[in-house]
């Protein structure tokens, strides 16, 4: 904004003049009062405030003068001029005694800042962080962050404490509690010692407790996943008998598009395109958050069959018609109907990887960002800002090639 320096005797008339000038011109107008130096009025398009500039006396090292500071003294609608000067004259004062009275201010509004900031529960902290940084769980993946967050607390009965009880001991404990489930484990305190960056960035803490515990303590990264299907697996899979018809369904469809379970279960039928062949994923459906499109080959159309109600699920998985819940429920009669007591629905992504890369010659970059991983889009140096292709027709061949390979198996 355009700043307009006025040097003058500030006064009651000067000031009302000169705000009505600035509705005029929309300029900042600040006015330098000839009877105090370093005083001035700030006039802004929504509020005004009285300042005043200060250097400290004598030198910093290498004979430097000691920077100037400016402080705000008031609201010209509460603070009369008089007042004002009178203000000054008291920093004046303090500044001659050796203080630094802008620091001092400060200082003691962060002190203010910090006993707010620990009357306030872990739970209401909580509660800040989901609307300031993780926008209400938005996506997935902040719908999941809040949640560990949460389950933390609860598993350290922390919910009503206070920001400077919770101590090291207790995040050592909280990766205890999980040594069994790595993985989980790993989730908690990965979502906990960000939620606690987040308190120390708002001065509720003044150190991360969760950076204070040894490596030897912190969750072990989990062993990867090996298990995928065989074609015969597979073949059994698809002619299953005794489950229900809608879950048959879309286990058909799982195994024909490696779509994540939720990202599939969560498709409603405006996002499939039956002329296009593809579903399209926004970035609040997948796991990294950004925008995907899936091809469908045939065997994954004939699954799906016609398009129906644009407002309903593509598979009613649910009795209440709302969203799929129950994933242990399901693996659970998957296993009993076919017999395969280690299937995980996940594993047939790590199928359609593998057989692909197996049967076909097809580059295992364009296999994996049909998986849509995070790391498959990431380029690095200065490709990463020009190349940004989808390969949306050989991520099409892909998938026909894989209704191939399926149609000769099944």
């Amino acid at each position: 904004m355009p700043n307009l320096n006025i040097h003058c005797k500030i006064d009651q008339r000067s000031i009302d003049r000169y705000v009505k000038e600035q509705k005029v011109l929309g300029d900042r107008i600040t006015l330098s009062d000839q009877a105090c130096a370093g005083l001035k009025l700030v006039i802004n398009n929504r509020s005004s405030s009285w300042t005043y500039a200060y250097r400290k006396r004598g030198y910093i090292y290498g004979g430097k003068r000691h920077p100037q500071r400016t402080m705000k003294l008031g609201d010209p609608s509460t603070m009369s001029p008089a007042e004002a000067r009178l203000d000054a004259e008291t920093v004046k004062a303090q500044v001659r005694a050796g203080k630094d009275p802008a620091l001092t201010a400060r200082s003691a509004e962060r002190a203010r800042r910090a006993e707010e900031a620990r009357k306030k529960s872990l739970l209401e902290w909580l509660g800040c962080y989901g609307e300031e940084r993780m926008q209400s769980g938005a996506t997935k993946y902040k719908r999941d962050e809040l949640r560990n967050v949460r389950l933390s607390l609860d598993e350290l009965n922390l919910q009503t404490a206070f920001p400077e009880e919770l101590t090291s001991r207790h995040v050592r404990d909280l990766t205890d509690v999980h040594r069994e489930r790595p993985a989980t484990g790993r989730q908690r305190y990965g979502a906990l010692c960000r939620f606690l960056d987040y308190l120390l960035d708002e001065e509720a803490i003044i150190a991360n407790p969760a950076l204070s515990v040894s490596k030897r303590r912190k969750p072990k990264p989990p062993a990867p996943r090996m298990n995928f299907f065989s074609q015969e697996q597979l073949k059994d899979l698809w002619a299953l008998e005794g489950l229900k018809p809608e879950y048959l369904r879309y286990l058909r469809f799982m195994i024909t598009t490696p779509l994540r379970a939720a990202e599939a279960a969560g498709l409603f039928w405006d996002q499939v395109d039956i002329s296009r062949q593809e579903a399209r994923l926004t970035a609040d459906d997948t796991k990294n958050s950004e925008h995907f499109v899936m091809p469908l080959n045939a065997l994954a159309q004939s699954v799906i069959g016609e398009a129906s109600d644009p407002s309903l699920y593509v598979f009613q998985l649910s009795r209440n018609g709302g969203s799929m819940k129950a994933w242990s429920h399901f693996n659970k009669n998957v296993r009993k109907a076919s017999g395969i007591d280690a299937f995980i629905l996940h594993d047939l992504r790590r199928t359609f990887s593998t057989l692909m890369a197996e049967h076909t010659k097809v580059q295992e970059p364009l296999i994996d960002s049909l998986l849509n991983h995070k790391q498959s889009a990431t380029r690095g140096g200065v490709i990463r800002h020009y190349q940004q292709a989808k390969h949306v027709e050989q991520r099409r061949d892909v998938m026909n090639r894989w209704g191939e390979l399926l149609e000769g198996w099944l």
